[in-house]
């Protein structure tokens, strides 16, 4: 999906496309409650007031995000957060201190897969051994 001239260059595509149909403001406050998390939206019809979604942004915009989206899961991602080293070493930090995986995708403002990732010691650098043969060639 392209972006309108008028969205954020930092607002990632899913936030985008929920601001297409919701409005900036409710992207953007989406993505402040639940960034790196992934989430169920559910169909419009079984929206109701004291929903989640409809607590974050209200009925009207959440009404607009579960019509494009319903009965979908989607990754809500950080709206750019800037400094990808200070979010580095909060999630290390969150790691050791022993916090949970979704607990630390809501503090870190990054996803569950993310921090998985750092778990296993992948830091989404693409590292060639040499001394490794190919299987394809």
């Amino acid at each position: 999906m392209n972006k309108p001239a008028d969205f954020p260059p930092e607002l990632p595509n899913v936030l985008a496309e929920i601001a297409e149909v919701a409005g900036v403001t409710a992207a953007l406050q989406l993505s402040r409650a639940r960034a790196g998390n992934t989430v169920y939206i559910p169909l419009p019809e079984s929206l109701t007031p004291d929903h989640w979604l409809v607590g974050i942004v209200g009925m009207e915009a959440a009404t607009a995000i579960a019509t494009r989206f319903s009965s979908d899961q989607i990754s809500i991602p950080l709206a750019g957060n800037g400094n990808r080293g200070s979010v580095w070493r909060a999630l290390r930090a969150a790691i050791s201190e022993g916090r949970k995986t979704g607990e630390t995708a809501r503090l870190v403002g990054v996803s569950d897969r993310t921090i998985r990732r750092h778990r296993n010691g992948h830091s989404g650098q693409v590292v060639t051994d040499l001394r490794q043969g190919k299987l394809f060639k």
